[in-house]
C-alpha cells in the first residue's frame, strides 16, 4: 500500500515536470561520455580495483595515504559514489591509509544484473572481504569503518556481526534496521521522510522518474533548498553533481543502487546486539530524510562508550557539507 501511494505521489510530481517542461525536455536525458574532472583522475588519490575472493566481483576504490598506515574504510550512500569522501580523504591521509570504496553496482565498480545480486548479505560480504584484503595488519586485518547513508547501514551490521574486523565505527545519518522499524512505528512522520524507499519497491517506475528531465529528481535530492546541503558556501557545484550523474546516466546505472532498497524488506536477520566497537554517531539536525529524533533513539541502543554529535543546521549530506568539523570530531574520537 505504501509503495503504491508513493508511486502515485511521485507520479504526480512527474506530471508536474511534464506540464512545466513539456514532453521533449521531460523525457530527455543524456548519457555522460566523459567523467568530470576529479572523478576518474588522480586528484584525490590513486584509483585501484579489488577482486573479491568469493564472488570474483571487481570493486573500484580510491586510496590515499601511507601504504603501511592503519586502514580507514569509507562507505558511501545513495545516490553517490566514492567521490563524496574527497574532502575527508585529504584530511585523514596523513594518519591513515584512507580507502573510499565504490559499493557493488555503484560508481566504477562492477554491476551484476538482477535484484538478487544486491541482497543485503552479499553487500555485507563485500565489505568484510574488502577489509580482509586491505586491512592492517596482514593476517588479523582491522579498520576504522566509516559509513554514510546506505554505507552507514552496512557499517552498523558489519561491526555488529564481525567486530574483529572493526577497531572503531563512525556512522553518519544512517539508522540500524531494528531501531528504524521501532522508531517509525512511534513516529509516523518518518514514513513521509522515507517515502522514496517505498517508491523504490516498484518495478521500472523509479528508474523512469529519477531520469526525467535529465535526472532532475536526483538533483533535487542533492541540491534542493529543503533536501540539499544547507550551508550556501558548501553547496555542490554543477561539476560535483555531474560526478554522481556520470555513473547513474550510463545504461543500467540506475537499477543497481535502487535494488539495494528493493531487497531492504527481505527476511535478512537483524542483529539484536549493539556493535561492540566504540562508536561515533554523527547526525545533521536538518536531515530531510531521517528524523533527528532517530539519533538519540539509536544512541540508547548502543554501548556506554558510544557518542552522539548532532550538528545544528546541517543536512543529510554531512561528508560534503561539514568536512572540517567532521575531521575534528572524528579525529578526537579516534
Amino acid at each position: 500500500v505504501a509503495a503504491v501511494a508513493a508511486g502515485v505521489a511521485f507520479g504526480l510530481w512527474g506530471v508536474g515536470v511534464l506540464l512545466r517542461r513539456g514532453p521533449r525536455e521531460t523525457f530527455w536525458w543524456r548519457v555522460r561520455e566523459r567523467p568530470p574532472p576529479g572523478l576518474a583522475d588522480g586528484t584525490f588519490g590513486e584509483h585501484r580495483y579489488l577482486h573479491l575472493k568469493d564472488s570474483g566481483l571487481r570493486l573500484h576504490y580510491v586510496t590515499r595515504g601511507p601504504p603501511t598506515a592503519p586502514l580507514m574504510l569509507l562507505l558511501h550512500g545513495f545516490p553517490q559514489n566514492w567521490f563524496c569522501w574527497r574532502h575527508l580523504m585529504l584530511e585523514f591521509s596523513s594518519r591513515f591509509r584512507v580507502v573510499a570504496l565504490d559499493l557493488r553496482g555503484c560508481g566504477a565498480s562492477e554491476k551484476p544484473l538482477g535484484r538478487d545480486s544486491y541482497r543485503l548479505e552479499l553487500l555485507l560480504g563485500d565489505v568484510c572481504q574488502a577489509i580482509e584484503a586491505l586491512g592492517t595488519p596482514a593476517g588479523a586485518p582491522r579498520c576504522v569503518l566509516v559509513g554514510h547513508d546506505w554505507g552507514g547501514v552496512l557499517a552498523w551490521e558489519v561491526a555488529a556481526s564481525h567486530p574483529h574486523l572493526v577497531e572503531k565505527l563512525v556512522v553518519m545519518d544512517a539508522p540500524q534496521r531494528g531501531v528504524m522499524a521501532d522508531f517509525t512505528t512511534h513516529h509516523p512522520s518518518q514514513l513521509l521522510r522515507s517515502s522514496y524507499i517505498f517508491l523504490f519497491q516498484l518495478p521500472w517506475l523509479p528508474e523512469l522518474l529519477l531520469s526525467l528531465a535529465d535526472f532532475e529528481l536526483v538533483r533535487t535530492f542533492l541540491t534542493g533548498p529543503w533536501m540539499g546541503i544547507q550551508d550556501p558556501a558548501r553547496r555542490l557545484t554543477e561539476q560535483e553533481v555531474e560526478s554522481y550523474l556520470f555513473g547513474l546516466s550510463q545504461p543500467g546505472g540506475l537499477s543497481p543502487p535502487i535494488h539495494y532498497y528493493r531487497n531492504l524488506f527481505r527476511d535478512t536477520p537483524i542483529p539484536r546486539e549493539p556493535p561492540p566497537p566504540p562508536t561515533l554517531l554523527l547526525w545533521g539536525s536538518h536531515d530531510a530524510f531521517l528524523d533527528p529524533r532517530l539519533a538519540p533513539a539509536l544512541l540508547r541502543r548502543l554501548r556506554p562508550q558510544s557518542r552522539l554529535r548532532l550538528l545544528p543546521g546541517a543536512s543529510h549530506w554531512l561528508p560534503e557539507e561539514q568536512p572540517r568539523l567532521l575531521a575534528q570530531l572524528i579525529g578526537q574520537f579516534l
